[in-house]
C-alpha cells in the first residue's frame, strides 16, 4: 500500500516537472517572438520615417516638395501659388506636425497627414521596401520597413472659402482677374445701371449700363484691373459670399447750353429745368432799357458734365423743333425761329451793317467804312460807343481779306413792334498783312443781334459774339 502510494507521488511529480519545462519552455518561445516582434515593430514604424523626414526637412523643403503638386484650382488661379501664399501664411512661426490617417492606410500603404498648428499643409505616403519582409505566424502580423512614395500639397478647394467676384465693367472693355483676361461668356447680365448716375441722366430715354461679369469659385487673392491696367478696389464687403467690383465708364460727357427764355430744351429725352440752369442773362440787351422798356427777354444758360451717356440735345419753341448753332467750342447755341412776318428790310439791314462791319474791321476803307458803319448803328448805345472809339486801335491793324465758306442770317424775331433780334453765322479764312509778312488762320463764329427801328429805319443796338 505504501509503496503504491510511493509510486503516485513520483508519477506526479514528473508531470508537474514535465508540465513546468514545456510552459517554461513555451513562455521562452513565446519571449523570444514577442521580443523579435516588438523589435522589428519598432524599426518597421511608419512613423520612424515619419519623425526622420520632419528632423531632416525644413518648412522650405516642405514648401518646395508640395507647391509643384498643387492642383488646377481654375482660369483665373495658379494652384502653385495659391498653395505658396497658403503655406506661408499657415506656417509662419508654428511647429511643423503629422497625424495618421488611418482612413487611407492599410498594411501595404501609410498614408500621414502634415500640418502647421491646426491648417493642413498637405499629405506623405510611404509604402513598404521590397524585400524588406518580416512574417509573423500570421500574414497580418508581417512587417516591412517603409520608404517615401509622394508628398503632396493639400485640396485646398475643401480647406479654404470660395468666393464668387462679380464684376460689372462698361461693354467692350477688357477686364482682368489676376491677368487674365474675362470671357464674354461670363457675362450674366448684360445692362446694368451705372451707380451713382446723376439726377438728370437718371431721367435720360436711354440709360447708361454696364454688363455684369460673374467668376465662381475663387479662393485665393483676386486682383481686378481695367483695361489700362489699372487695379480696382472692391465696391464694398463681401456679401453671402459675393465680392463686387464696378469699373465706371472712363469717358465722361459734358454739355453747355445758351437758349432764349420759353424754349424747352431736352437732352436724350429729358426736359432740363431749374437744376440745370447756371445763370440768366438779359446780355443781348444790356442798357438798351431805354430802347427796349420791358420787352427784352433772359437768355438761360444750361450745363452739366460728368455724364455717361453722350448727349443728345434737342430744343422746341412753340412746338417747332429748333437747329442748333454749335461753338467750335462745342457748345450749343439755340434762337427763336424765324418770325412768319419778317420782311427784307430786316434782312437786308443786317446784311448790310454786317458787311460795313467787315469792312471797317479788316482795315479795308479805314476812316470811310467807320462812318458808313456808325451810320447802321443806334446812336447812344454801346455798340456805337464802342466802334467810334475803337477807331485810334484799327490805324495800326492789319489789312485781312476774308473768305466766306460759310454766311448765314437766321432767327428774325420780333420782340417788339420795333425791336428785333437776329444771328449771324460765319465760317471764314483770313489773311493778315502787315509790313512784313502774312499770316492766315481760320474762324468760325457767330454775333447775336439787336436791331431798333427809328424813323422807319433798322439800326444795330447790340451785337454779342456766340463765345462770349
Amino acid at each position: 500500500m505504501a509503496k503504491s502510494r510511493k509510486r503516485r507521488k513520483d508519477g506526479w511529480g514528473l508531470f508537474l516537472l514535465f508540465w513546468t519545462l514545456l510552459l517554461l519552455t513555451a513562455g521562452f518561445v513565446i519571449c523570444v517572438f514577442f521580443y523579435r516582434y516588438a523589435a522589428a515593430y519598432e524599426d518597421t514604424r511608419p512613423e520612424k520615417v515619419m519623425d526622420e523626414l520632419m528632423d531632416t526637412m525644413s518648412p522650405e523643403d516642405w514648401r518646395a516638395a508640395m507647391a509643384p503638386t498643387a492642383g488646377e484650382i481654375g482660369e483665373f488661379e495658379d494652384g502653385k501659388a495659391l498653395f505658396e501664399s497658403y503655406f506661408d501664411s499657415s506656417v509662419k512661426d508654428r511647429t511643423l506636425s503629422y497625424r495618421r490617417d488611418m482612413g487611407k492606410s492599410g498594411a501595404d500603404l501609410a498614408v500621414f497627414s502634415v500640418y502647421a498648428g491646426p491648417s493642413r499643409l498637405g499629405e506623405v505616403r510611404l509604402v513598404p521596401v521590397e524585400g524588406t519582409r518580416i512574417d509573423f505566424l500570421r500574414s497580418e502580423w508581417a512587417r516591412s520597413e517603409w520608404k517615401l512614395d509622394s508628398i503632396t500639397a493639400a485640396d485646398l478647394t475643401s480647406t479654404l472659402e470660395a468666393l464668387t467676384v462679380e464684376v460689372d465693367a462698361p461693354d467692350g472693355m477688357e477686364v482682368c482677374i489676376n491677368g487674365r483676361p474675362l470671357r464674354e461668356e461670363l457675362i450674366i447680365d448684360p445692362a446694368v445701371t451705372v451707380p451713382g448716375v446723376g439726377e438728370l441722366e437718371a431721367r435720360f430715354q436711354r440709360q447708361p449700363r454696364l454688363v455684369r461679369y460673374a467668376v465662381t469659385p475663387l479662393y485665393g487673392e483676386i486682383v481686378v484691373t481695367d483695361g489700362e491696367g489699372n487695379e480696382i478696389a472692391p465696391f464694398g464687403p463681401v456679401e453671402n459670399g459675393v465680392c463686387r467690383y464696378v469699373i465706371e465708364p472712363t469717358e465722361t460727357y459734358s454739355f453747355s447750353v445758351e437758349a432764349p427764355e420759353g424754349v424747352i430744351v431736352s437732352v436724350c429725352g429729358a426736359e432740363l429745368g431749374e437744376g440745370e440752369i447756371t445763370s440768366r442773362e438779359k446780355n443781348m440787351f444790356r442798357h438798351l432799357e431805354n430802347y427796349v422798356t420791358d420787352s427784352w427777354y433772359e437768355t438761360i444758360h444750361y450745363a452739366a458734365d460728368g455724364l455717361y451717356t453722350e448727349p443728345e440735345i434737342r430744343a422746341t419753341y412753340e412746338g417747332k423743333e429748333l437747329t442748333p448753332v454749335i461753338g467750335e467750342n462745342g457748345k450749343y447755341f439755340f434762337f427763336y425761329p424765324s418770325d412768319s412776318n419778317a420782311d427784307w428790310a430786316m434782312r437786308s439791314a443786317a446784311e448790310e451793317f454786317f458787311k460795313s462791319y467787315m469792312n471797317y474791321s479788316s482795315y479795308k476803307y479805314n476812316g470811310g467804312a467807320l462812318m458808313d458803319l456808325l451810320g447802321r448803328i443806334l446812336y447812344g448805345t454801346d455798340l456805337y460807343s464802342n466802334v467810334n472809339n475803337s477807331y485810334d486801335a484799327m490805324i495800326w491793324a492789319s489789312a485781312t481779306e476774308v473768305k466766306y465758306e460759310e454766311l448765314k442770317f437766321d432767327n428774325f424775331h420780333f420782340v417788339r413792334s420795333d425791336c428785333f433780334t437776329c444771328t449771324i453765322y460765319f465760317k471764314a479764312n483770313y489773311t493778315a498783312t502787315n509790313w512784313h509778312e502774312k499770316h492766315s488762320y481760320s474762324m468760325q463764329d457767330g454775333y447775336k443781334m439787336v436791331f431798333v427801328q427809328r424813323n422807319g429805319v433798322w439800326y444795330a443796338a447790340a451785337m454779342n459774339a456766340f463765345q462770349s
